[in-house]
């Protein structure tokens, strides 16, 4: 009976010390299937320039675009589809928005589901008619009616 308790007692402390280190987080943690967002994803075509020339007018009107929101730049990561990049809540917030990335960058995309990493596409901010968005959605196999995710910017005027 002793030898029983001291193997049922041994059970519980290594029990209990994999809780306390797996809440305590020095576990490995669980990866999300969330693409997260794009926040380190996205350049401003201004804020490109203004890297490259340094000059603190050029980094001005990069904020002042950013803010207006004209085009911005991705660079596509290991593991990201238009679909993905279209989820972003930085970008459009709404993945069936894929075809407008894709369209603004067909001179590049051959093939909608072939896209490499380093590749940078065009991201279009506004300009866009709710007609052209529903249309977008359409192509992408989107139900009706349109109405944005919480939450989402579509590109529009």
């Amino acid at each position: 009976m002793s030898q029983k308790n001291r193997w049922m007692s041994l059970c519980s402390i290594i029990f209990s010390l994999m809780m306390i280190f797996s809440f305590a987080g020095c576990a490995k943690k669980a990866v999300s299937g969330d693409p997260g967002t794009a926040s380190d994803k996205v350049v401003t075509d201004e804020s490109k320039v203004a890297a490259q020339s340094g000059a603190a007018s050029s980094e001005a009107k990069a904020a002042s675009t950013a803010s207006s929101g004209a085009t911005t730049v991705y660079v596509v990561k290991k593991g990201d589809s238009l679909w993905f990049i279209a989820k972003y809540k930085d970008i459009y917030g709404d993945d069936y928005l894929w075809p407008i990335i894709y369209n603004a960058n067909k001179a590049q995309i051959k093939n909608p589901n072939r896209i490499y990493p380093g590749q940078k596409l065009i991201i279009p901010r506004d300009g866009f008619s709710m007609k052209d968005i529903e249309k977008a959605r359409k192509k992408a196999g989107a139900k009706k009616p349109y109405t944005p995710p919480k939450g989402s910017t579509p590109p529009m005027k």
